[in-house]
């Protein structure tokens, strides 16, 4: 048995030909046949609709086989399992009905979901609470982390004053100093792939700040030294120009001159690039005359070439000699201090995950690598009771070094059990680097790695496209080979101007595109009775500023939707690719005011729509629920108040902002019940339209009042900064042009595809991204790798080769972004390239003009290939069978069950549920170290949106807890002295119990468990049993003690 890899171009039927390995994998062969074979499989895809549509396809395709249906895939399965078709069939049936009757056994899912599933049986061992939930929002923990720095900075003496010194020294450069900004960036360090896979030793080293402090001192010294000898140099030539009676504009070139390089030197603050030797400096040193003299010199300048020569070969020659190790240090020593804050932010990181008890997407790969590093991988995955021998893995060009490393082991086991296991990807595809893909396994490695080799790998390539029409694939096969050459004797120019890169790494980064893109030429189909044509256009729109240029590719693109319509194409026919939302934002607002002008050959304006039409936040309605759940509780908010009038009149409803009832009945009402009573104000239960949008905040708002146990307040602080970024589950209209961007098109396909801003940058966040990078000169070995901002100042560092890395990578992304959406065409596709005067060879346009254009003038200009075809005529019937409410019914709270609490006579603070009282009550205590640490944790909850920001609410709820704690025994519990631990689970013969805080001093152990209301005996029994927990644990000297709170 063996591993098959299948390097698969677009459209040649990956998919395909993973669904053709599953079912023959299921249906056995002649001399194997176990209808059970699933429970041994695991199918792995990169999204969970890839993960939806691959189990419909499987079970479809069983299904046409048991009822004996011939089709080109039973065709296939018969040729790779050699089994009749009659007795396939009869497999099929059997197979069938035994997945649908064990259907939680059919595993096929995303990586990151397999990955959880085991991460699920080691709760304990990973050190996560029970019930954990997974945040796939990075952007918002390191937000809330950042935040959450902000407030412990004053409580920490050390991070403070190193803090200070931080931005102090950004302040000197001139450099950026907001400091969420600057925590945000240490946190996306340590949130980073790259980073985790490091380790833990390193990541304490190169948070260590007495090494940091020791390490910067060396880097400041390296810097100190040639500036200063530079400097004096510098000096040293001016003062012989003067004493000469010369000045250094007296030089041939006047302001231009060589000399002006000495002023240049002296500068008190000179940036790293100030000492580079310009051409006419470098002539100088040569002896070249005219940069010396001429005939318009002042008398006597040919005598100073003999002064100043000595003094400025010794400039050029300590910059050759000493330089690279000099902007090395520089680019060491600005982004190396923030390292500092790294062990500090790692920690508050982890606090803000245990309290939301909460785990980072990325955490799960991390972690279960962690707890598979000894060696246990079989018995880590035997856990979850499920033993797999067969693997198919899809888009395996997505895959992230941690996801390998974590699947490798299991792959290597099932190959040397005999079973049969396949990887399909595509290298051109690979679009997810920033995601932590890694295309270099795929391409690679899997090639080179002994353990794969050793048990067999077959190799193969899918390159028969069955996608597009032919004139499509043949100008896909020449604009990629024509773009490669040209992006690659740019990357061969900067290499060849570089002088620190060793041979064998230069041949390696001039070769890389065309080593990514081996065996990418696409074929037609053979075996085709018809060979459908395509049609390709690529226009250039040339103008000076870049707003005139994007308003032609608007205007022509306007025109042309308005011909493919005339044609006979269908809206859901076109797709309009992007690089970015922005891009997708501008095509949609240009659309929105041209509505009905009647443009593009007298049709009006298409319905156009984008991925912002899915958020919640595009929809009024959703809108005018928001801003009446903060008028009832923010009354003073005018501007608001505005807002939702605004939207009530459009809705019809101009009274409701003044219905003072209904909004005091609003503020005291659970989050849930105030949803459903402002559908029933607004008659909404029978809105069709707003019908997907309502019911996707009312399941946000079941789920967060569920997980988050807050009510009104905390939603709307946790709205303004998360919910408004949330989208429709659901895909975008079916009969409208859909505008995508290119990462989010992958794996769909269209008759007509148009891309109107194909000008993206080959490398576009250049300067503004920090990198790991590492060499073996001394100093700058300690660490393996340090943190270096990406420009092009590396190239004169010793991290030259790093540099390279992520240049040619960048290039990769962007010429794979261009492969796939030129490929996602099956009849007509359209290219706009706006340029103007910025446009360069840093654009990829640039190399598409060069490649199909003869000039390179300005101009608007236009190439086409093939002949534009008559659509096929389809039903227009919906296709869609998903279930479509015609209503969303709502019932007066009122009128619902209601449980009768025995707390009638407790008092409530105003504008809090008896719930919420207590769930914000009890938030405080659980973090309450110390008595004097109240106002400090009652600030932190303000900002996290826990607690009203009210000063009388803080006040209240300052009030009540030190009230109680104020009784001479309570206070002796909260000075400090006590080892405590809050909300510690303790495990026992009848399941898990939590006291709210457990105390240790002298032998001694105190267990509190806080109230609010009325004592009750149940509360004493629940006691004794946390007493008796600890007793048999071993603990002598236990007493239990209940806190009651009241205001």
């Amino acid at each position: 048995m063996a591993l098959k890899v299948y390097r698969a171009s677009a459209g040649t039927g990956k998919t395909y030909r993973l669904t053709l390995m599953y079912l023959s994998l299921l249906l056995g062969n002649a001399a194997r046949f176990d209808p059970r074979a699933f429970y041994g499989i695991l199918a792995v895809t990169f999204t969970n609709k890839a993960t939806d549509q691959m189990k419909t396809r499987i079970l479809d395709t069983l299904e046409s086989l048991a009822a004996g249906k011939v089709s080109a895939l039973g065709s296939d399965l018969c040729a790779e399992t050699g089994l009749p078709f009659e007795e396939l069939a009869a497999r099929a049936a059997t197979v069938h009905k035994t997945l649908l009757h064990n259907y939680s056994w059919f595993s096929v899912s995303t990586l990151d979901a397999f990955f959880q599933r085991v991460l699920h049986s080691f709760v304990m061992e990973a050190g996560l609470g029970t019930g954990y939930s997974v945040d796939t929002d990075t952007e918002y923990l390191l937000d809330k982390t950042a935040r959450k720095m902000i407030t412990r900075i004053t409580q920490d003496d050390a991070l403070r004053l190193w803090f200070t010194d931080l931005i102090n020294e950004k302040i000197a450069r001139s450099d950026r100093w907001d400091a969420l900004r600057l925590l945000r960036q240490v946190g996306f360090q340590a949130t980073r792939e790259s980073f985790r896979t490091m380790g833990e030793p390193f990541a304490k080293k190169i948070s260590d700040r007495e090494f940091l402090r020791d390490f910067m001192g060396k880097c400041q010294l390296i810097i100190d030294e040639f500036e200063q000898r530079m400097a004096a140099w510098g000096k040293q030539a001016l003062e012989l120009i003067s004493a000469r009676g010369f000045s250094t504009t007296d030089f041939p070139n006047k302001v231009s001159s060589f000399a002006r390089y000495f002023e240049k030197l002296t500068d008190p603050y000179p940036a790293v690039d100030t000492f580079i030797p310009g051409k006419r400096v470098l002539e100088a040193v040569d002896g070249t005359e005219a940069v010396w003299h001429n005939k318009n010199s002042p008398t006597g300048l040919e005598t100073m070439q003999r002064v100043l020569m000595p003094v400025l070969r010794s400039i050029v020659d300590h910059y050759h000699s000493h330089y690279q190790q000099y902007a090395t240090a520089v680019a060491i020593r600005e982004q190396l201090p923030q390292m500092g804050l790294l062990a500090d932010v790692i920690t508050t990181m982890r606090q803000v995950q245990e309290e939301d008890n909460t785990l980072d997407i990325g955490d799960s790969t991390y972690l279960l690598s962690q707890l598979a590093g000894d060696g246990n991988t079989p018995f880590i995955y035997e856990r979850i009771g499920a033993g797999y021998d067969s693997f198919l893995l899809d888009e395996f060009q997505d895959t992230s070094y941690l996801q390998w490393k974590n699947m490798h082991p299991l792959l290597v086991n099932g190959l040397s059990q005999g079973s049969d296991s396949l990887i399909v990807g595509d290298v051109k595809q690979s679009i997810y680097r920033w995601r932590n893909s890694d295309w270099k396994i795929l391409g690679e490695e899997i090639a080179k790695d002994p353990q794969l080799i050793r048990q067999g790998v077959d190799f193969y390539t899918l390159n028969t496209n069955r996608r597009s029409g032919r004139e499509i694939i043949g100008f896909v096969n020449t604009l990629i080979d024509n773009v490669i050459e040209t992006i690659t004797e740019e990357v061969r120019k900067k290499t060849s101007a570089c002088g620190n890169l060793e041979t064998g790494d230069r041949e390696y980064f001039e070769q890389m595109l065309h080593v990514a893109y081996r065996d990418h030429t696409l074929h037609t189909p053979g075996d085709r009775t018809e060979d459908p044509h395509g049609y390709v256009q690529v226009n250039t729109f040339s103008a000076e500023a870049e707003k005139d240029t994007t308003e032609k590719a608007l205007s022509s693109l306007q025109d042309l939707l308005g011909s493919l319509l005339s044609r006979g194409y269908s809206p859901s026919d076109i797709l309009i690719l992007v690089r970015s939302r922005e891009n997708a934002r501008t095509i949609t607002r240009h659309f929105l005011r041209n509505t009905n002008t009647g443009k593009g050959e007298g049709h009006p304006c298409p319905r156009v729509v984008s991925e912002d039409s899915l958020f919640l936040a595009s929809s009024p309605a959703v809108n005018l629920v928001i801003a009446l759940l903060k008028q009832a509780h923010y009354r003073h908010d005018t501007t608001n108040a505005r807002v939702a009038s605004s939207l009530l009149s459009g809705f019809g409803k101009p009274e409701v902002s003044d219905d003072r009832e209904f909004l005091d009945r609003l503020r005291y009402l659970p989050l849930a019940d105030a949803f459903e009573a402002i559908m029933q104000r607004m008659d909404w239960t029978g809105r069709l339209e707003a019908l997907p949008y309502l019911q996707e905040l009312h399941d946000m708002l079941l789920l967060f009042a569920g997980r988050e146990g807050g009510g009104v307040y905390a939603f709307l602080n946790w709205w303004y900064e998360r919910g408004k970024e949330k989208m429709l589950s659901t895909g975008l209209p079916v009969q409208a042009v859909r505008v995508l961007t290119i990462h989010k098109a992958k794996g769909l396909e269209a008759k007509v595809v148009i891309v109107p801003f194909c000008n993206w940058p080959l490398d576009s966040r250049s300067g503004s991204q920090v990198i790991w990078a590492g060499t073996s000169r001394e100093p700058f070995n300690q660490p393996e790798q340090l943190p270096v901002l990406y420009n092009d100042r590396l190239l004169n560092t010793y991290f030259a080769r790093d540099y390279f890395m992520e240049h040619t990578q960048r290039n990769l992304d962007s010429l794979n972004l261009l492969y796939v959406a030129i490929t996602r065409a099956r009849e007509e596709l359209y290219i706009f390239l706006p340029e103007n005067e910025k446009s360069s060879s840093t654009d990829i346009s640039f190399h598409i003009r060069k490649a199909l254009f003869q000039t390179m003038e300005d101009g608007d200009l236009a190439w086409t290939c093939g002949e534009q075809q008559t659509p096929a005529r389809q039903s227009t019937a919906d296709d869609s069978h998903g279930f479509r409410p015609r209503a969303y019914p709502s019932g007066d709270f009122r009128n619902k069950l209601k449980l009768v609490y025995s707390e009638d006579d407790f008092e409530y603070a105003a504008g809090d549920s008896m719930r919420q009282w207590g769930i914000v009550l009890h938030k405080a205590l659980a973090r309450l170290e110390k008595q004097e640490d109240l106002a400090g944790v009652l600030e932190e909850l303000v900002m996290e949106g826990e607690l009203s920001g009210n000063k009388e609410t803080v006040t209240g709820f300052a009030r009540i807890i030190e009230k109680t704690l104020s009784d001479p025994q309570v206070s002796l519990w909260f000075d400090g002295s006590w080892t405590a631990r809050n909300e510690s689970s303790i495990l026992g013969p009848s399941g898990k119990q939590r006291p709210d805080r457990i105390m240790e001093k002298d032998g001694r152990v105190v267990v509190l468990d806080y109230k609010f209301g009325k004592p009750d005996p149940a509360h004493h029994r629940q006691m004794n049993r946390y007493v008796a927990a600890l007793k048999r644990m071993g603990y002598i000297q236990v007493e239990g003690r209940l806190l009651y709170f009241t205001p």
